[in-house]
Parts: structure tokens; C-alpha cells; sequence
């Protein structure tokens, strides 16, 4: 199997379970008869599902993918003709498909629309006083990760015991060194 398409069914498959779920077995606890319940599944339930399958998905790997939006459509499809739906009408068989695959790629926009919400609150957060208040405490703090180790941190009490390594040191140069300094702590 292709590695890429490997990839993209271990992405989906949670979304390709919850799908198949509501699209497949739903329609068995309907029933045959075409009530109240039955449109309020077709119009409200699926729907809702695509839609957030799709946020969902766009959440969690920050790509618009036109595959989530094509897996509703696919188990309407699927669903129709297990359980006959397709018996009232193909057309609307059809415009359900199309609706779904509508409401998938309205899920990624709405997904796009607040993934940019977040990210302009996270920006406009407001920095808190205490926050503030320890970085004047202590100004040399501040950004720990950029600070470059002085050298007299790593220098032996003793100069005649002071190594050095560059990129030249060998594995074992390192081990006998570790070797040497725990022998010197354990006597």
C-alpha cells in the first residue's frame, strides 16, 4: 500500500467510524416509514454530522481535505441502497448527496473561520501584571533558551583536569572521560 494513502486512512479513519455509524445505522432505527423522524435525520443529524466531522478534522490536522467532505455523500449513497431510499426518488437521492458534500466544505470553512478567531484572541491577549511584575524581578531571565552557557560553568576545579570536546571526540573518548570522573567521585 502507498505510503501517502496509508497516511491519509489512519487521518480519516476515526471520521470514516463516526460516519459510517450514523450514516449506516441511523436509517435502522428509523424504520421503513417516511415520518417526522426520518427528515428530521436526513435534514438535522446528517447534516450536523458532516459539518462536524469536518471542524473536527480540520482541528486536528490544519488542512483542508476534500476527502472528509466526500465520506458523507459516500455512506448517504450507501445507506440508500441498503435500505432502499433510493426507491422514492434518484434526484433526491442526488440532492442529499450534494447537500452533504456542501455541508462537509462548509464545516472546513467554519473550521478556517475559527481557527483565525483563536489566533487573533491569542494574539490580542493582554500580558498580565504578575507576568510583568517577574520579568523586571529578574530581567536576566527572561529568555533562558537564548542564553549562551559562559564558559567557566563547564571548567574543572582543577585546570590540569579540564577536557574539552569538539566534534572530533570519539564515543569511546567520552566514555573513558565519564569514567574517569566517576571514579573520581566513587574512590
Amino acid at each position: 500500500m502507498d505510503d501517502k494513502l496509508e497516511k491519509k486512512l489512519k487521518e480519516l479513519l476515526p471520521y470514516i467510524i463516526i460516519e459510517a455509524i450514523i450514516f449506516l445505522l441511523m436509517p435502522l432505527f428509523m424504520g421503513h416509514s417516511a415520518g417526522v423522524a426520518t427528515y428530521l435525520v436526513e435534514v438535522g443529524v446528517f447534516p450536523l454530522t458532516a459539518i462536524g466531522c469536518a471542524v473536527f478534522y480540520k482541528f486536528k490536522h490544519r488542512q483542508n481535505d476534500i476527502y472528509v467532505c466526500l465520506l458523507a455523500p459516500l455512506f448517504y449513497a450507501i445507506s440508500a441502497l441498503l435500505y432502499g431510499m433510493w426507491r422514492a426518488s434518484w434526484i433526491t437521492v442526488l440532492v442529499y448527496m450534494v447537500s452533504y458534500f456542501v455541508c462537509g466544505y462548509l464545516g472546513l470553512l467554519l473550521s478556517d473561520i475559527l481557527i483565525k478567531n483563536a489566533e487573533k484572541k491569542v494574539d490580542k491577549e493582554p500580558v498580565k501584571p504578575e507576568e510583568i511584575k517577574r520579568h523586571q524581578r529578574n530581567p536576566e531571565r527572561v529568555n533562558l533558551e537564548e542564553q549562551k552557557p559562559s564558559v567557566q560553568d563547564f571548567r574543572a576545579e582543577n585546570p590540569d583536569e579540564d577536557h574539552t570536546l569538539d566534534t572530533s571526540t570519539t564515543d569511546d573518548d567520552v566514555e573513558a572521560l565519564l569514567n574517569a570522573i566517576h571514579s573520581r567521585k566513587n574512590p
